[in-house]
């Protein structure tokens, strides 16, 4: 949003702690056109009040994720949804937002059982996620439900990007919960042998650009999957391309050649099963995913970019 010449207020826990936050005020433009606000997941109601005011887009991007053991309920969905709540509330007293942008998730376009080819018109099962513990794709699926509910009754126009994991270099000076995923990849699978599943990625570079598009993007509403799926020789019975995932067994073979430190593994001993499948054609419409990162891309920068945080040798 910098880049593009936008003027930006943002929200962290404690905008006065400057070792924190020098990687936003050192952006460039930061100095001119980002505000920052000290906002906490929990607070006084109208906490966002200030700074939504004037506002005529409104990014809301940030969920709690459950490191290790915890009570996600109290930890991740109860806060998340008070204070999504909160901030719509907030863009209603502004009057001023035209256009409201979440970040909502791939775990909220899986339902069980798997369709043969996902579109943004699947969604997850929340109460099947509340029944099995997943508080965080339970936050999400239900987070989305919510803001699209109050936003089509508030006449915003509202854009849901649902990314899958998010990888790629990162601002902060920390490796982040997702990029520590990637460092467990060096490491290779845990019993030596690729599990048979699948996994799909997006860079995070891709993923704020598609954001960006949801604002720019002349009558862009609604959700679109955020997916740097890999070709197939499919079609859907429309004629669109099917993209699929990619599965552990060329994950690691990818990882392998791209950190030869990596343990040798094998190959899962069964036969690989289908790759998840996604019809990408609305997404498509704000950022085509031929002009993604590929896996092998994202794999390759992300390690690049954990050796520079030395989180990997």
């Amino acid at each position: 949003l910098l880049s593009k010449g936008y003027s930006v207020k943002g929200t962290v826990r404690n905008a006065g702690d400057e070792a924190k936050t020098a990687h936003l005020r050192g952006l460039a433009g930061a100095a001119e056109r980002l505000k920052l606000y000290s906002i906490d997941l929990s607070g006084e109601p109208g906490r966002f009040d200030e700074c939504v005011k004037g506002c005529t887009a409104v990014f809301h991007t940030a969920t709690p994720v459950l490191l290790g053991s915890g009570d996600g309920k109290a930890q991740i969905y109860e806060p998340a949804m008070q204070s999504t709540q909160e901030l719509l509330d907030a863009v209603q007293r502004a009057g001023s937002v035209e256009t409201f942008v979440l970040t909502s998730s791939m775990s909220a376009v899986a339902p069980q059982p798997e369709p043969p080819v996902k579109t943004e018109a699947h969604w997850s099962d929340d109460a099947a996620q509340e029944a099995k513990g997943n508080w965080y794709g339970c936050t999400k699926t239900r987070q989305e439900k919510l803001v699209q509910k109050a936003l089509e009754a508030a006449g915003v126009r509202f854009v849901a990007i649902c990314p899958t994991g998010v990888f790629g270099p990162m601002l902060g000076p920390t490796v982040n919960a997702t990029m520590n995923w990637v460092v467990r990849m060096t490491q290779g699978p845990k019993d030596g042998k690729a599990p048979n599943d699948s996994m799909s990625f997006v860079d995070v570079r891709d993923c704020a650009a598609m954001h960006v598009a949801g604002l720019e993007v002349a009558g862009a509403a609604g959700r679109y999957m955020c997916v740097a799926g890999t070709a197939t020789n499919r079609v859907t019975d429309g004629g669109a391309v099917v993209y699929a995932s990619t599965h552990w067994n060329d994950i690691y073979a990818l990882v392998k050649e791209l950190y030869p430190a990596m343990p040798d593994f094998a190959p899962c001993d069964s036969e690989p099963v289908v790759p998840t499948s996604f019809d990408l054609s609305k997404s498509n419409t704000l950022l085509h995913v031929d002009a993604m990162r590929s896996v092998k891309t994202i794999l390759k920068e992300s390690i690049s970019e954990l050796k520079v945080k030395g989180a990997v040798a």
